[in-house]
């Protein structure tokens, strides 16, 4: 081989290659249990929907000499579908699939072999032998992937290469993700699609990664009592990953039927809209797209340009939600995620003095009795009414299943906000701020 070789190849083809091998210099295996369930979750919902081909990435490969071709980048999935393989049909395993099994690796990777391969194990154990032998079948023959071969002399380049797509580039955005999942339900694109998106990415004032990891993301999660926290090596963090990508992929309605689509089924056979809302169901391809524009306009009309709640505060509170660079910042978005689901569920007529108080007096409350708010404290607040070991009330639930306005500011239990007004949240604040 003596030039670059780009090419589309199925899993069988790839993994068939005997001389298929990982390299000392390779990273450990380290796809967790997490990437085992949606390869698999993905797969059968690509075999539902009758699919013939289901790209999965790319890989890189390196021909070392006439007896070794070794993985630059790819190990990862084909590691995991080496797994599968054996598990489902360990007596007729590719030659290649053999290789990356049978190959040295440190404590890491063999620990991430067992607990993922246990992982295979569990999932095809729910289902019939005979869907495991379809998903077998579909894998090896309709799963494909992007290879690009290297000759012997190029390895340099096929690092180089591997840097550029993993290091070097631009890292993919979570949302970036999305787009691509969603753009592929739509057979085809209209360009204002593609422009209103980059649209809201290039918004310096309000982006479109603001909308999901300040917003939608802590909403939808809040709502269902879920705090959105993930495990750091040291401590949680508050933030939309690609971890949680799945939250926003949905259903497609043209391949499934199930009572809760009913509405938004009978819409789509009159060709009417359908009614978005921040916590809707997601729908896969055009109506993402629509759902999207629509919380990104409720945030940007409400809070980013003219902010909504200015004709309902008094200037003294006003300028403690409104402020860019605050202290309160955390409080600001307990504040703010509060009042849109408020007004995503009721409509921006039904607030009043009232409820943008009673909200305030919620969402600040945890700042005149703690010297510091962190994201833990945020979100364990919001969505499991705990705060400083104390129950307090979960207020984005109470609102979900408040009928009308006023049943939900009736909910507000004041006792467990000791009583307070927006006035003495207000002094509290600037009494510590003059200290």
């Amino acid at each position: 081989m003596s030039k670059i070789i780009f090419s589309v190849q199925s899993i069988v083809e790839v993994l068939q290659n005997g001389h298929l091998k990982i390299p000392e210099y390779q990273r450990p295996y380290k796809w967790e249990r997490r990437h085992i369930r949606n390869l698999f979750y993905d797969i059968r919902e690509a075999i539902d929907k009758n699919v013939s081909e289901y790209r999965i990435g790319s890989i890189i490969l390196h021909h070392k000499d006439s007896e070794n071709i070794d993985i630059v980048d790819g190990q990862q999935r084909l590691i995991s579908i080496s797994l599968f393989l054996y598990f489902a049909a360990k007596d007729n395993l590719p030659d290649g699939a053999s290789n990356l099994l049978n190959a040295n690796y440190i404590g890491a990777s063999q620990l991430h072999a067992k607990e993922n391969y246990d992982e295979w194990r569990i999932l095809c154990g729910l289902i019939s032998k005979e869907e495991v032998d379809v998903i077998s079948n579909f894998m090896m023959n309709h799963c494909k992937v992007s290879v690009i071969e290297m000759p012997s002399e190029g390895l340099t380049e096929a690092f180089q290469l591997f840097d550029s797509q993993n290091n070097r580039g631009k890292a993919l955005e979570p949302h970036d993700l999305l787009k691509a999942y969603h753009l592929r339900s739509i057979k085809d694109p209209t360009e204002r699609t593609i422009e209103k998106w980059e649209e809201f990415v290039n918004d310096k004032e309000f982006n479109l990664r603001d909308l999901f990891d300040k917003h939608l993301f802590r909403i939808r999660r809040w709502v269902n009592g879920d705090s959105g926290l993930s495990r750091k090596k040291y401590g949680n963090e508050l933030k939309f990953t690609e971890r949680f990508i799945d939250d926003f992929k949905g259903v497609d309605l043209q391949n499934a039927s199930y009572p809760y689509l009913r509405l938004y089924e009978e819409l789509r056979k009159h060709e009417i809209g359908f009614p978005n809302s921040i916590c809707m169901p997601i729908i896969n391809g055009n109506a993402f797209f629509d759902f999207i524009e629509f919380s990104y306009e409720l945030f940007k009309n409400n809070f980013y340009e003219d902010s909504i709640i200015d004709g309902f505060l008094s200037d003294e509170l006003q300028e403690i939600v409104n402020s860019k660079k605050s202290k309160y910042s955390r409080n600001i978005n307990l504040f703010t995620n509060l009042l849109a689901t408020f007004i995503d569920r009721f409509g921006v007529e039904a607030l009043d003095r009232e409820t943008c108080e009673k909200i305030f007096v919620w969402a600040f409350y945890p700042r005149t009795a703690a010297k510091a708010i962190y994201d833990t404290t945020l979100a364990n607040y919001a969505a499991s009414g705990t705060f400083q070991k104390k129950k307090s009330q979960k207020l984005f639930q109470e609102l979900a299943v408040s009928a009308t306005p006023r049943e939900f500011v009736a909910r507000i239990n004041t006792d467990l906000l000791g009583n307070l007004t927006a006035s003495d949240i207000a002094n509290k604040l600037n009494q510590e701020t003059k200290r």
